[in-house]
């Protein structure tokens, strides 16, 4: 991983961390389904066009480099875990012109990114054998609520 200034956690710490919380949440959670999303990449270019602050150094605070470790991390602890993951960082990458296409200023997704990243999610939902159309309803309808006394409809 990249030692630059702006790095806050690097790839061991990152897995054992990722590892902690998800391990905690299979653990609290029976039967909950996790799906773990990587970084998308970063177009070091756009971040230098759109920097946080004044940057001096003339380098992104950002690089795909880095956020292609964190992407395997997520990847190789998701494996681990047994936990679904939607690896943007390379599904992004895919596409001819990405940096512009998904990526606002380097780093923040378009429209174009968030489709993908709806289409992905969708995609895994349904892995998991989750869909609009074999989820149980547990909300009453709107024609089932009373007026008068709306708490009633939620009581089970």
């Amino acid at each position: 991983m990249s030692a630059h200034k702006w790095s806050y956690v690097n790839d061991l710490e990152a897995v054992v961390l990722m590892s902690y919380i998800f391990v905690g949440f299979q653990k609290r959670w029976l039967g909950t389904n996790i799906i773990l999303i990587t970084p998308p990449p970063i177009d070091e270019d756009g971040r230098l066009l759109h920097p946080y602050v004044e940057n001096a150094s003339g380098l992104p605070e950002r690089t795909n480099e880095a956020a292609g470790a964190y992407a395997k991390a997520c990847v190789a602890i998701a494996r681990q875990c047994g936990i679904l993951v939607v690896d943007l960082w390379t599904k992004m990458q895919e596409f001819p012109g990405w940096q512009k296409a998904y990526l606002s200023d380097g780093l923040h997704l378009t429209q174009g990114g968030n489709r993908i990243v709806f289409e992905e999610v969708i995609a895994k939902l349904r892995e998991a054998g989750l869909s609009l159309e074999t989820l149980p309803v547990d909300l009453p309808r709107f024609d089932q609520i009373d007026y008068n006394d709306p708490v009633k409809a939620f009581e089970y």
